[in-house]
């Protein structure tokens, strides 16, 4: 499936990659605001540049949803179905709407309290503990788990990998693992902001 390979690239990957990056970023605060400060400071140029990234990889996502579009809808494609592939796009929606308002209340902490990662902290500890916010969120990341899943599955698919059903079906389950182990460090770094305690401590 040579042609599907850029859809997925474009797709797939770049959200996959801001994922692990944020996860990384975010994932000192287990430790407390210390630690979350001195791994991950907060700074005017770092905020621009992450800006930067998120609108080229948004561009980049619209534009493998395009090339998608435009390909011959004969012969089979890097998902099983048609019904995977509309899943597939309102779980991309609603992951790139998590990111772009992660972006914003990042933007609207810095214009409040400055680039001072100690004031995030608390401010965050605040903004993810009102229901409302924490539904979006865990609904944000429950898409984007979707979306890493069926990506990855139909990346190594378009890749030429896993060719028969059965192997299929195990592809799938890796994929599907590997994105639920990614979502549960998410979900843990988001339940130390919301209770004030993870349930998966770093050492």
């Amino acid at each position: 499936m040579p042609r599907y390979r850029s859809h997925i690239a474009l797709t797939v990957w770049p959200i996959t990659a801001l994922f692990v990056l944020e996860l990384g970023r975010m994932w000192p605060a287990l430790h407390g605001a210390s630690s979350f400060a001195a791994a991950s400071p907060v700074t005017w140029t770092s905020l621009a540049m992450r800006t930067l990234l998120v609108v080229l990889f948004l561009a980049a996502y619209a534009r493998g949803w395009s090339m998608l579009s435009l390909a011959s809808p004969e012969g089979e494609g890097p998902y099983r179905s048609e019904g995977c592939r509309r899943l597939q796009k309102l779980a991309g929606g609603l992951a790139w709407a998590l990111v772009v308002a992660h972006l914003i209340l990042q933007w609207f902490m810095s214009a409040r309290v400055g680039p001072v990662a100690l004031s995030h902290y608390e401010l965050l500890r605040g903004f993810l503990s009102l229901p409302l916010i924490l539904g979006c969120y865990v609904l944000g990341l429950a898409s984007l788990g979707l979306f890493v899943s069926q990506g990855l599955a139909g990346s190594f698919r378009a890749w030429g990998v896993a060719r028969s059903p059965e192997s299929s079906r195990w592809l799938e389950v890796g994929c599907t693992l590997v994105s639920a182990v990614m979502i549960l460090m998410a979900i843990n770094v988001l339940s130390h902001f919301v209770t004030g305690r993870a349930y998966w401590m770093t050492s």
